[in-house]
């Protein structure tokens, strides 16, 4: 069945974008051994340390896969709605790769200026080569500020549109394809809504760090579930307020 075939593809690519940072960042750290096993240097260059505008690219890559790879989860919820109204033939099949492609495109806008500040405070040494800052005042502002901002109105506003996806279907009267790609970008806005910060406290647990992606995946996508995410969002809030203030005070003279 199509829907059979879409979600496949959906989970495939999810899982080939975490296989491919697994792999850079792998390669990131034993770069010499995984170039003798494929015998190429093409994850070698890939995985080169950002240092200055000219590396860009190669930022831009990392923060599109994991954009991809942490985001594309979170969407699950909205997609299953539009699979079970899919299901009683309400929306068209299709209109579930326009959502999807959608949604994407605003991941990768974000990638794209993300990954430019990257390399900005790269160039003003705030930044080492994993990504991370080397202040431990930046660390700290950046986590109280993703704590607080857990608790402001547009933070509210857009966890009840990813947590209640079914607003978004009541009020398109058109299930045409670009209908439903503009669809797509209004959910990646409310989701980018929810998890900007969150997604920048990469440069405080490190870009190439694996298992930062993991957990802050994983709490991404249980914030967003429509029952269970009410739970998450306020313990989060503590967490991150402890914990700019632990990196706070363990680094006062």
């Amino acid at each position: 069945r199509i829907n059979d075939i879409q979600w496949l593809a959906f989970y495939a690519m999810v899982v080939i974008c975490w296989i491919a940072i697994f792999v850079m960042i792998f390669e990131a750290n034993r770069g010499a051994e995984l170039e003798s096993i494929y015998g190429s240097e093409l994850w070698a260059t890939l995985c080169k340390p950002v240092e200055n505008y000219g590396d860009w690219p190669y930022s831009f890559l990392m923060w599109a896969l994991m954009g991809i790879a942490m985001m594309v989860p979170t969407i699950y919820p909205t997609l299953q709605t539009y699979d079970d109204l899919m299901q009683l033939g309400e929306v068209p099949r299709l209109g579930f790769i326009h959502i999807l492609l959608g949604f994407i495109l605003i991941w990768l806008i974000f990638a794209v200026l993300i990954s430019l500040i990257q390399v900005f405070l790269t160039e003003q040494s705030m930044l080492n080569s994993d990504g991370k800052f080397i202040s431990p005042l930046a660390s700290t502002i950046l986590l109280l500020l993703a704590g607080l901002y857990q608790f402001s109105n547009m933070k509210q506003v857009c966890l009840q549109r990813c947590r209640h996806p079914f607003s978004f279907f009541l009020k398109s009267k058109n299930f045409r394809p670009v209908n439903m790609f503009l669809m797509g970008l209004s959910i990646g806005l409310f989701c980018l809504g929810c998890c900007w910060l969150l997604m920048m406290l990469a440069f405080v647990g490190g870009i190439m760090n694996i298992g930062f992606m993991a957990i802050a995946t994983l709490v991404m996508v249980c914030e967003k579930l429509p029952k269970f995410g009410q739970y998450v969002t306020f313990p989060l809030s503590v967490l991150l307020l402890i914990s700019g203030s632990l990196v706070a005070i363990s680094h006062i003279n």
